[in-house]
């Protein structure tokens, strides 16, 4: 009997230590989306009237390269937030910039074990805007 209980404990004990090692362990990064757009709301990236070429446009966070998705369908670009990079900066041609600032913080991953960073507040060339996944920029 008494070992009956020790194994038991032992099972119980080693469930209690190992069980998170079936969660997924991935890095959970909060996307974003960017619109150019004028002041009537013509969009600047895309269509017939788009000013900027998508395909030249770059994305630089932290001294480096960010990945820049082009997503046609809802006609923005998308990037990912990185745990450590508050500011980025949009290159839209040779002669315009935009200055995109996030406060970041982190909450529990609903995907992964972990956490997630996600932006607490937006600034787009030091000015507050609307902390949505899409953020707004009026050329």
């Amino acid at each position: 009997m008494i070992r009956k209980v020790a194994i038991w404990c032992n099972f119980l004990l080693t469930v209690l230590l190992y069980g998170c090692e079936d969660c997924n362990d991935c890095k959970d990064l909060q996307q974003k989306s960017i619109k150019v757009v004028d002041a009537s709301g013509t969009d600047l990236l895309f269509g017939t009237q788009a000013v900027y070429v998508v395909e030249a446009l770059t994305l630089t966070g932290g001294g480096i390269s960010q990945a820049l998705f082009i997503n046609e369908q809802e006609q923005s670009l998308q990037f990912f937030l990185e745990e450590d990079i508050t500011a980025y900066t949009l290159l839209l041609d040779a002669n315009t910039k935009e200055n995109i600032t996030f406060e970041l913080s982190e909450r529990d991953s609903e995907r992964c074990c972990g956490t997630q960073t996600i932006s607490m507040a937006t600034q787009v060339n030091g000015v507050e805007t609307a902390n949505n996944d899409t953020i707004i920029i009026i050329k």
